[in-house]
């Protein structure tokens, strides 16, 4: 036991203490009536600088209300009296986001666009009824630029010999592929109907010599024989199943698939 004859009086110094932090975050509103007053004091400044201008003012109200706006901003951010408030919420580094810079495109790319945008508007402006009949379409996708011709507007029933009218077509296309040189695969597809012909002995006959006829007109038009190959897939690449002549009509095809992708002749493209 302390037999000292003063006893302080720790509760009235806690009591204290605690009343002291209290007053203290109490008075937090004074910087925010202070940025008010400020605001109002400039507010007024302006209206009456408005209604008494001389040769000069102008300028020097911009550089009073700059300099009163620009103290503004610096009182802004909160000065602790006391000890800090459980829960305040902490200064945030803002950090402004820069735009991503985009890659031109590529000459792939340009090529490809160009080679679509000739092709398309050929289709539309000198062959749109073709088009709208649906014997000649055009189609993209990631890799390729397909031009799709209907069988019957190249060659006549079971032949692989190209009409007049198919040749018209060629000379077009060919004008624009020669100039625009990419990798050509051109496929020939056909009915599952079996072929009715001496000369012929399936429709993979039918399918390969097809093809090969466009690929030695567009080459005869001046398409670099290196970038151009036939394929002949026969029956079995349908665009729709084969239920009828209709369905059959539209599995009769020849379609030029042109790469994307840049290479230097059609062998290295498929094998290297």
């Amino acid at each position: 036991m302390n037999d000292s004859p003063y006893r302080p009086n720790v509760n009235r110094r806690v009591a204290n203490k605690k009343r002291s932090n209290g007053a203290q975050n109490r008075d937090r509103w004074i910087l925010s009536y202070a940025d008010f007053i400020t605001l109002m004091f400039a507010f007024f400044v302006a209206l009456y600088s408005l209604s008494a201008q001389t040769p000069g003012d102008e300028q020097r109200l911009k550089e009073t209300l700059d300099g009163v706006f620009e103290a503004v901003q610096k009182s802004i951010k909160p000065i602790n009296i006391g000890e800090p408030v459980v829960g305040e919420p902490k200064d945030v580094e803002v950090i402004e986001a820069k735009p991503i810079p985009t890659a031109p495109p590529s000459i792939e790319e340009e090529t490809s666009s160009a080679i679509y945008a000739l092709l398309s508007q050929a289709v539309e402006n000198q062959f749109s009824g073709l088009h709208k009949t649906g014997q000649v379409a055009i189609s993209e996708s990631a890799h390729w630029v397909s031009l799709e011709l209907k069988s019957g507007l190249l060659f006549d029933p079971g032949e692989y010999d190209l009409r007049n009218e198919a040749v018209a077509l060629l000379i077009l296309i060919g004008n624009i592929l020669k100039a625009y040189p990419s990798v050509i695969l051109v496929e020939g597809n056909t009915d599952d109907l079996p072929v009715n012909s001496n000369s012929l002995i399936s429709n993979w006959h039918l399918s390969s010599l097809r093809s090969s006829s466009v690929v030695e007109e567009l080459i005869y038009r001046g398409v670099n024989s290196k970038m151009i190959a036939p394929v002949g897939f026969s029956s079995e690449h349908p665009k729709v199943r084969n239920t009828n002549a209709y369905a059959r009509q539209q599995n009769r095809r020849v379609i030029l698939r042109i790469s994307k992708r840049e290479a230097d002749n059609v062998h290295d493209y498929l094998f290297n």
